[in-house]
């Protein structure tokens, strides 16, 4: 499943990979896969204690029970569910290709019942919703597009572990803006960064002096105190990009 490229980087394939796709080695991740398979089924409501689980849905529908009651997640949406809140995954519709994250990746699941079929389907007519359990983000509102949508400070939704970026960029002048200014070689003193190619011949990053290229499919690594840049993007372009753990001022400028 993992490649390894150098010391100082790693890269994976996601593409035709259903299953676990990383573990990062400090727990501090775990990034999941579906790829074309038929819904599925909890037995169970489950909630973890400490970790945040992400579920980011590029194709088909997934039904779940969140606390008491019934929700769709639809193509292009994240279900971002907070410590401590029962859910589960009772069906679908359609292959589901998907990604199944967890920040961070602890031993904390905890059975909490069986599933109940009596539960109200709420929420079909506001794809935009948020509770105490967590967010329904919709990716193709605007807002959402191009910034950082999940972490802290300025993040339009707040994660105690782990900051998301997703990026839609239609045409090379977009995918390519700021680099040079904007996009400077820098490294991170504590946390580690994973850019995930879901669209795109290639992101390129300049890692220790190393041009790589990035294409469809794939998952670059970057551990802390490793220099890179964005060097340039092939459009139509659609990835993220997750950071962890949360940390807001650990970027360092590095000198050429």
């Amino acid at each position: 499943m993992q490649k390894k490229l150098h010391e100082s980087y790693a890269k994976f394939d996601f593409q035709n990979t259903t299953g676990y796709i990383l573990r990062q080695e400090t727990g501090l991740i775990t990034i999941g896969h579906t790829a074309s398979v038929s819904p599925w089924s909890d037995p169970n409501l489950h909630l973890h204690t400490d970790s945040e689980e992400f579920y980011f849905l590029l194709k088909g529908q997934l039904e779940f029970i969140i606390q008491e009651f019934q929700l769709t997640l639809y193509p292009n949406e994240i279900l971002f569910v907070n410590p401590g809140v029962p859910h589960a995954i009772i069906g679908g519709t359609g292959k589901i290709e998907h990604f199944g994250m967890r920040a961070p990746a602890l031993d904390d699941k905890q059975i909490i019942s069986d599933i109940r079929s009596d539960l109200p389907h709420l929420y079909e007519d506001e794809r935009l919703i948020s509770g105490d359990w967590g967010h329904r983000i919709p990716l193709e509102l605007p807002q959402h597009k191009n910034c950082w949508l999940i972490g802290a400070g300025s993040a339009t939704y707040l994660s105690q572990y782990l900051i998301l970026a997703y990026l839609d960029f239609p045409t090379e002048a977009e995918a390519n803006a700021g680099i040079g200014t904007r996009h400077q070689l820098h490294r991170h003193q504590k946390s580690w960064e994973y850019y995930v190619v879901l669209k795109g011949e290639k992101d390129l990053l300049l890692v220790e002096d190393t041009l790589i290229a990035v294409h469809t499919g794939k998952i670059l690594e970057i551990p802390p105190n490793v220099n890179h840049t964005l060097y340039g993007r092939k459009a139509p372009y659609l990835g993220f990009t997750l950071r962890v753990p949360v940390e807001l001022n650990d970027k360092v400028i590095a000198e050429r």
